[in-house]
């Protein structure tokens, strides 16, 4: 006698999805959509349920259009890794793919072609920290584009939705951390120029910090860096050889301070002991340096995931969402800094 055939099992919901994380259905879309305001432990909850189930989320196509598009300066730069990675898982999740192209390599003519493609249509584009005066927003907002910006560092970036850190505030607490622990002479490497977004709110958290404190700004402890390695490696050591030099400095990323405390090691300063240190991001680097830094973290992936989620809004729901989130920031503090001055 002929087997009959199996019953195929019937696919997973979203509400089995909902009732395997103990949350609600509307808290599963969010977290499939990348949207804020759900915590880390729920996304997690989430995330395994979806897995254990082996749910996707089935959608219709919007002319054929599967593909998302982040641009980026470069692909050297760890913090960039950490946005496309939770971009990726978000993507996937959504049932797109991820397409990781270089600034100088996107033009109109190149996102034409990429809309008019019979396979792999493109969806949207997500700009990573577009400058003041990009082109590429113009461009996308006439070819009417759905597009998102992620740490943007220019004022035009805000024309399109975008999503970033916090950044006076996580300013904030890295000077105040500093502070707490007696240092006086808090110096600061700036990055990315006048035209940067954070930059200047970065510098204004030092400076109202300092203020509070009761402590005058001086402005032979500021330097303006590129957020590079070499910029704090160069600026840090400037800063080191005052003859009155800093006791603590507080870097515009996690590059520059690891260029910093290169800095200090030529010159035979110890950190923490002579000189404390905290950087902006939280890369993976950060925990790995001797000694560990103490940084702002910032949560890269998390920013990755949102600028997905706000991207498949404009594209699926015809709605732009949010204009602007800023995601909050939190203090990690490991062996770079220590109270001044040390006991003996």
């Amino acid at each position: 006698m002929a087997t009959p055939p199996s019953t195929p099992a019937p696919r997973s919901t979203i509400a089995d999805v909902a009732n395997a994380a103990g949350v609600s259905v509307p808290t599963v879309s969010k977290v499939l959509n990348g949207r804020a305001h759900v915590s880390q432990e729920t996304r997690d909850r989430v995330n395994t349920a979806v897995e254990e189930l082996g749910y996707n989320k089935r959608k219709t196509q919007v002319n054929g259009a599967r593909l998302l598009q982040l641009v980026v300066n470069n692909f050297d730069s760890p913090w960039v890794l950490e946005i496309l990675k939770g971009a990726e898982a978000a993507a996937a999740r959504q049932g797109y793919n991820v397409l990781c192209t270089k600034t100088e390599h996107v033009s109109s003519e190149e996102w034409r072609k990429l809309r008019r493609s019979s396979t792999n249509q493109l969806a949207g584009v997500m700009l990573l920290a577009p400058h003041r005066g990009s082109r590429l927003v113009t461009a996308l907002r006439s070819l009417n584009i759905p597009a998102v910006a992620l740490d943007p560092q220019g004022n035009e970036a805000l024309a399109i939705p975008s999503v970033g850190p916090a950044s006076f505030s996580g300013a904030m607490l890295a000077v105040e951390h500093l502070l707490k622990l007696g240092h006086r002479k808090i110096g600061m490497i700036t990055g990315g120029g006048a035209d940067s977004v954070h930059s200047p709110a970065r510098y204004a958290a030092y400076a109202a910090a300092l203020r509070s404190a009761g402590i005058e700004l001086n402005p032979g402890f500021v330097r303006d860096g590129d957020f590079s390695i070499e910029a704090g490696l160069r600026l840090g050591g400037e800063l080191l050889d005052l003859e009155q030099r800093p006791t603590a400095v507080f870097a515009g990323n996690d590059l520059q301070a690891l260029g910093l405390m290169s800095a200090a090691a030529v010159r035979s300063i110890r950190v923490p002991d002579e000189l404390s240190v905290v950087g902006f991001d939280d890369i993976a680097q950060a925990a790995l340096t001797s000694p560990p830094l103490t940084t702002i973290r910032q949560p890269s992936e998390q920013m990755g995931g949102l600028a997905v989620g706000m991207l498949v809004d404009q594209i699926e729901n015809a709605a732009a969402g949010p204009r602007s989130i800023e995601l909050a920031t939190e203090l990690i503090q490991r062996g770079s800094t220590a109270p001044y001055p040390q006991p003996g």
